[in-house]
């Protein structure tokens, strides 16, 4: 639940950026005043510390676990118990 959540997260953050380079290129109206481009842009910095808070919650809360190599001890104990299983086969 928590990867997908994640994945809508950085689609949106992408669609956002797109709209914004869509409304950048594109050629300007007389009444417009490049609102648009600044309002995309800030959808998605406001999307991407939704997500950054969100992935710390998640990770404070042990929805999420971090690879091993951020951890190198539990990684060393991890490898040293797969050897000694290896070893008693």
């Amino acid at each position: 639940m928590t990867k997908a959540i994640i994945i809508i997260l950085f689609v949106a953050m992408v669609i956002s950026l797109g709209a914004g380079l869509y409304h950048l290129l594109k050629t300007p109206d007389e009444r417009d005043k490049g609102d648009k481009v600044v309002k995309s842009l800030t959808w998605r910095i406001g999307i991407w510390v939704v997500l950054f808070a969100f992935i710390l919650i998640a990770i404070k809360m042990q929805w999420l676990q971090p690879s091993n190599s951020v951890n190198p001890i539990n990684f060393n104990q991890q490898q040293q118990q797969r050897i000694d299983q290896q070893e008693g086969n």
